[in-house]
């Protein structure tokens, strides 16, 4: 972010700037940009935190109300790591940096006051993302809050990743310094509760939303603090996660990640390893946040207190009005499970979920070889052998273990104490079915839920049916945060999405027909895994 010295500026830079959008908050003044298209006001790249230390906690930005800044641009990413931020930097979409914790607002042009908030947190396995990847564009979505007469301002957060967000070892326990890249959502989420008004949005009805790795850290934010979401958020959104994985791992099963990183800076033979990984260049260390092992959350004894089941099961987490889903075949790309003792050797030894050789026993006797029960479901007795004997099996207990049944034991806790409870099963591919794409897997309904035709890197499309699909699940998303209701979307011919506490029912997305169903697939394998602390 840019401080503007405004009367020491160049005059041939004050015209640009005296025709944008300008607020004046206690957090500073911030010259955004007016985006003509959608008649909205943009204010890019506002740093709600300082430049962090590394492998520590963020601090909030001073209040700076004299002080003016540029806010018409995205800011620095935080460094992630696979082919998502590959295809950004390359494509010149992004910068990456350890000075990235910034957010980003969409205000729409509108005479109506104290809007609702969407806040967005990207996913992608807490080991990449972006807030500046055009698949999370929100002009399209706060555009058709407008044209349903429930207008809300969206948000967008950056947050730290992979280790510099999540590194984990003896020597950062012994700091407190454990799931920095939640804390840094939490302290984005403080700053929209102080600043927001002056916006134009409102601090009261803020809905936290987020997909993948942005999912389960909205159900963490559920979890946190016992439950105590401080006034920050008011209702949620999770897309194919939640309050339940990815796992919660010990030491045990990060310390060697960790004594890989110091051996790998020359930082392993220094009495104080942490603070000689404090000191390294970023260019020296910026290659080791990622070394093929996922950094994931880990309890703490405060944000996290405990396994996220036994928070759910007690009641100890934040009651509020939620939408929750996952896609029809979710799957992690397993392939070369041709045997029971392979499955087994897989569920044991995978880094996405803690299980023990008993229950990989009994999840095999719970879901059968067979291919006609199997994942990607629909598909009847056609297997792929290519990508092992046992894929389709195997597929529906990993979807099972992180995902489906999560969500049904969020849907069924909540339900006991908030009536606003809506869940869905999106069944509408991101692609036209082609010999290449098997089943409705991860992401598919990211496309639709931003509608952004126009960003080619997972293209929606100009099907008309996709359209008119993406359309009603963008005014379902921002009616939810506006009044709490998915059901206030405008679009004729819909059936009535349930509230699950009285109906147990999933709302069913797809391009044709929507409908509702009854939510008991796999009803003695989910309750298995629901009956787990993982």
């Amino acid at each position: 972010m840019i401080a503007l010295q405004w009367f020491l500026l160049a005059s041939c830079v004050l015209p640009a700037l005296a025709t944008s959008p300008v607020t004046r908050s206690k957090a500073g003044i911030f010259h955004g940009r007016y985006l003509s298209e959608f008649d909205q006001d943009l204010y890019l790249g506002i740093k709600f935190a300082p430049k962090p230390v590394r492998f520590a906690p963020a601090t909030l930005s001073e209040d700076a109300p004299r002080t003016h800044f540029n806010a018409t641009q995205y800011g620095v990413d935080c460094t992630g790591y696979g082919s998502d931020t590959t295809k950004l930097v390359a494509g010149g979409w992004t910068t990456l940096g350890e000075d990235c914790l910034h957010l980003n607002i969409i205000k729409p042009k509108t005479k109506e006051k104290n809007l609702p908030v969407l806040l967005w947190i990207y996913g992608g396995g807490w080991q990449q993302g972006a807030t500046s990847d055009p698949r999370y564009n929100m002009s399209y979505i706060v555009q058709q809050s407008v044209l349903n007469d429930k207008p809300v301002i969206g948000i967008s957060i950056n947050y730290r990743m992979a280790a510099f967000g999540f590194i984990y070892s003896k020597e950062i326990e012994r700091t407190g310094n454990q799931n920095l890249g939640l804390r840094d959502q939490r302290l984005a989420m403080q700053w929209v509760n102080k600043h927001i008004s002056a916006f134009g949005g409102d601090p009261k009805k803020v809905t936290i939303w987020g997909e993948s790795a942005g999912a389960y850290s909205v159900g963490d934010h559920i979890s946190a603090y016992n439950g105590n979401n401080h006034g920050l958020f008011r209702a949620a959104i999770l897309e194919s996660g939640g309050s339940v994985g990815a796992p919660l791992n010990g030491t045990d099963w990060y310390q060697h990640m960790y004594d890989n990183l110091t051996a790998s800076v020359g930082c392993a033979t220094v009495s104080n390893t942490l603070q000689c990984l404090r000191n390294v260049s970023y260019e020296t260390i910026a290659p080791y946040g990622y070394q093929g092992l996922e950094w994931f959350h880990v309890i703490d004894d405060s944000f996290i207190p405990r396994y996220g089941e036994q928070s759910l099961t007690s009641g100890q987490f934040a009651k509020i009005p939620i939408i929750l889903g996952t896609n029809t075949d979710e799957g992690f790309g397993v392939t070369g499970v041709n045997n029971d003792s392979q499955a087994i050797e897989q569920l044991v030894h995978s880094k996405r979920w803690n299980v023990n050789e008993t229950v990989a026993k009994k999840l095999l006797e719970l879901y059968p070889n067979d291919p006609a029960l199997g994942e990607p479901y629909g598909w009847g007795n056609r297997t792929w052998p290519e990508n092992g004997l046992q894929w389709k099996r195997y597929q529906s207990i990993a979807t099972d273990l992180t995902m489906y049944a999560p969500r049904r034991l969020l849907a069924q806790q909540m339900s006991k104490y908030e009536e606003n409870v809506y869940s869905y099963r999106w069944d509408a591919p991101k692609f036209n079915n082609t010999p290449t794409t098997i089943g409705v897997n991860h992401f598919s309904e990211i496309p639709f839920v931003f509608g952004n035709t126009e960003q080619q890197i997972t293209p929606l499309g100009n099907d008309s049916a996709n359209l008119a699909l993406s359309k009603m699940v963008m005014r379902m998303w921002t009616s939810f945060a506006y009044d709490l209701d998915p059901n206030g979307h405008g679009v004729s011919g819909i059936v009535s999405w349930p509230q699950y506490g009285g109906s147990t029912s999933n709302f069913v997305f797809r391009a044709d027909k929507s409908y509702i169903e009854d939510d008991d697939s796999r009803a003695e394998g989910v309750a298995y895994i629901n009956n787990l602390v993982r």
